[in-house]
Formats: structure tokens, sequence, C-alpha cells
């Protein structure tokens, strides 16, 4: 019987895995990503990607990280995460395709803007016909207000923001955690306005950086749904602009502006400001890149 080696570098066979996920994201499915176009990015032949794919290889050197970096097009930190074993797959794939759209612009505005001339009716309610820019206004003013009130109504006022005490404002809202999910975040709900009831479960019991950003957009969406007074100006948003303005809510619950600017002032310039301002917000590097370039922008 032939005597099969164990799987000794479970944290490069993951790395192979995230690469080959990353490939077929890069190719929106057009092209059939096969274990040899992930040898190719470090120009290994047959033998040497099949003992990278099983986990015989260890693949952890900073170079051969920066190689695969450069070819995905991808912040090398998260590839050492993910050789250090510090992040899973599902993590690390989610990191890659992004934290989703913080304002309606480029191919996604185009073509909701040929949907709505061809079928307007679509979007409208009782309150009669409105023009796309009324519809579609993601008015980040005013959901930055939102949540300022969820934080000051919580007094919270340092980082990080625990989630299960914003969730304890909202009597008709639970956030549990359980092992019997079989997707990192799971929304149940019954009853429709005020009466509205939502249990969000997380996967697991340790809530991790990037289940923190859904749990904190579904908080949104519950406010917006449940015609909560913080949030009843939203009450009949349009799911496309809904989804962005919880990208837009979710980052500054988890990073408030005022809390950010404290901790600016206390990094070191000299090393990784990046990861020193995400660690103790309780978020991925990733996110907090979008959070400090949206902050640069608008102030808030």
């Amino acid at each position: 019987m032939k005597k099969v080696e164990a799987n000794r570098y479970p944290n490069s066979a993951t790395l192979f895995k995230f690469c080959k996920e990353a490939l077929e994201i890069r190719y929106e499915g057009n092209v059939k990503v096969i274990d040899q176009d992930v040898g190719a990015i470090l120009g290994y032949d047959p033998a040497d990607c099949s003992h990278w794919k099983k986990g015989k290889k260890n693949i952890r050197a900073l170079a051969t990280l920066r190689s695969i970096a450069d070819h995905l097009n991808i912040d090398e930190r998260l590839l050492i995460d993910i050789a250090a074993g510090r992040v899973g797959l599902e993590e690390a794939v989610f990191e890659y395709r992004g934290y989703g759209a913080f304002a309606l612009n480029g191919k996604s505005l185009e073509n909701l803007k040929k949907e709505f001339f061809k079928n307007p009716a679509k979007w409208q309610n009782d309150s009669g016909l409105n023009s796309f820019e009324d519809l579609f206004d993601v008015n980040r003013q005013e959901v930055s207000k939102v949540a300022e009130k969820v934080l000051a109504s919580g007094s919270f006022t340092e980082a990080p923001i625990y989630l299960h005490e914003v969730f304890q404002l909202y009597p008709n809202l639970q956030l549990v955690g359980s092992d019997e999910i079989d997707t990192p975040v799971k929304v149940t709900s019954e009853g429709s306005g005020t009466e509205l009831k939502t249990t969000v479960t997380y996967r697991g019991q340790e809530m991790r950086p990037y289940m923190r950003f859904l749990i904190a957009k579904e908080l949104y969406k519950y406010l917006c749904r449940s015609a909560n007074p913080v949030a009843i100006e939203f009450a009949d948003t349009p799911d496309e602009v809904l989804d962005i303005q919880a990208n837009i809510f979710a980052g500054m619950l988890l990073v408030p502006a005022n809390i950010l600017r404290k901790e600016v002032e206390t990094i070191d310039s000299s090393l990784d400001i990046v990861m020193q301002l995400a660690e103790p917000f309780w978020i991925s590097k990733a996110l907090m890149n979008q959070r400090l370039r949206d902050y640069m922008e608008n102030f808030t």
C-alpha cells in the first residue's frame, strides 16, 4: 500500500486554495482556473504545484508571498496572515472581494439608470413618483448622523465598539453566536415595521472582524426597515441604496470618527499605521484602509 504523506503545512494548502479562488474571482467565471494556473504564479512545475496544493510544501518566505501579492494585486499582509494561520480561507476570500460599494457610481450606477428608465414603477411607493436622483441618493451625511445617534445612545467613547452592547439598545433585536449555521452571519426576522423582530446569528463563538462588519450592516438594515426613529427617513430606501448605506454605516459604527482621531494621535508613524489602527477597533486591515479613505474624503 502506498504511504500518503500527511498534510505537513495546512496553512500553505489554505494559501493554495485562496490563490485559486482569487483567480476565479478575477476572471469572473469566464476562465476555468486549474491547479497549474496557481502553480504558474510562482513558476512551479506540476510536481511542485501538487506538493503546494497538498500542504507538503511550506510557502511562507516573504519574497514568495510578495510575488503572489504582485500577481494578484493584493496586500501582501493578507497573504502573510493566511500563511501564519491567522486568517482562514473564507475570511481571506471575503477580504479579497472587498467590503462592497461605499458609493453608487461606475458601472453599477449606469446599469441602475438603464433599469430605472425602463421600469420606474418598480421602485415607487404610495408617496408617488420619485426622480432617479431622489430615489437613489445615498445621502452619506444623514447616514453618518444615524451612526452618531446609535453611538451616543450607548455612550460609546472608546475602541473597540462592542456589538453585543449595541444590540442590547434595541429590544426587538438579538445577536447570538452558534455553531449550527453554515454561513458567517444568518438573519431571521418576523413581523414588519415597528413590530419587526430580528435575530442576527454569527457562526461560532468568536466574532471575527469580517463578521463584525456584516453584523453592523444588519443592524443598519434593521433600524431602517423597523422605522426606528434614528433611521425613519430611510424606511423606504431601495435595496440597491440600502446596502451601500449599510456599508457606510458599518464603517462609521465600528470606527467612529472621533475615536479614530484619538487613536491616530497615539500611533507610531514609523510602524505600520493601518495595522496599529485596525487592532484596537477589532477590524481587518482591508476595512481600515477603506475607512481611512472614507474619512480623509469626508472627515466624518
